[in-house]
């Protein structure tokens, strides 16, 4: 069930974006990479600070790896579209638009 919009979170996305995201994701739509890399909020084991660990939630076990876009970076975002973060490659897997401008999604390795 998707959230109906209201108008006081119009300015959430880039306030969530700013404090939280990172740059550098390369996402690949229908097969075509978009033409600019995206800011993303990546929760998971992502990169290696420590080996076998990562940074932020790095190390979680048995975490399910997240990411969460902007919806208009990521327009049509669908499952089995990919997302390179950090060197890695993910399938993006049941992205949900949360009403209120953020897509939301779960990844797996690819």
């Amino acid at each position: 069930m998707t959230v109906p919009p209201h108008p006081v979170f119009g300015h959430m996305p880039g306030a969530f974006l700013d404090a939280l995201g990172e740059d550098g994701a390369r996402v690949t739509i229908g097969g075509v990479e978009l033409p600019d890399s995206v800011r993303v909020i990546a929760r998971g084991p992502f990169g290696e600070v420590v080996p076998n660990a990562g940074y932020g939630e790095g190390g979680v076990n048995g975490m399910t790896p997240k990411a969460s876009f902007f919806e208009g970076d990521v327009p049509g975002l669908k499952d089995g579209d990919t997302m390179t973060f950090k060197g890695e490659t993910w399938k993006i897997r049941e992205p949900l638009p949360d009403g209120r401008g953020m897509v939301r999604c779960e990844l797996e390795k690819a």
